[in-house]
């Protein structure tokens, strides 16, 4: 103890101390100040995510790229939970065929503004898989599909909430 005060007092050790403390200031400083900087930055990021609305009626067309089939396609959707959202998409085929499809759309992306979402359903063996990928924004769903005869994409516009 007493060799410790012999050092302590020692001007060269006080000084090398007061340089310690000021660097253990500075650094701890800089970490307080960094770590607030990142939590605000993750408070202003929830703040800024807008999830997409999904209400109201959407309507557009669908499209056949391998046989040039079309019709109108109307949808309204419903989100589940925050992994999927629940689709029923009417529509009609060489304009007398009435069709209507019910499916559960998986959320694989989500970021402020836009969803995109996936999903397939087996159709027995003559029409295999059918498989599809959208991208929905606030006034958008644009889509793609395929299955074992045909592929297409699907474009619809929000028209009424």
């Amino acid at each position: 103890m007493i060799r410790f005060l012999r050092i302590a007092s020692n001007r060269r050790f006080r000084i090398l101390a007061n340089f310690v403390f000021a660097m253990l200031t500075v650094f701890v400083g800089i970490g307080i100040s960094e770590s607030k900087t990142v939590g605000q930055d993750i408070v202003q990021q929830a703040e800024a995510f807008v999830p997409v609305d999904l209400s109201g009626t959407w309507k557009g067309s669908w499209l056949s790229c391998k046989s040039g089939h079309n019709g109108k396609l109307r949808a309204t959707f419903c989100r589940l939970n925050e992994k999927q959202v629940q689709a029923v998409f009417v529509g009609s085929f060489a304009k007398i065929l009435p069709f209507r499809y019910k499916a559960v759309l998986d959320v694989v992306h989500e970021e402020s503004g836009m969803i995109v979402v996936s999903g397939s359903k087996r159709l027995g063996p003559l029409m295999g898989t059918f498989s599809y990928q959208a991208t929905i924004t606030a006034d958008r769903f644009d889509a793609t599909y395929n299955s074992k005869r045909d592929w297409g994409k699907w474009s619809m516009s929000r028209c009424c909430q």
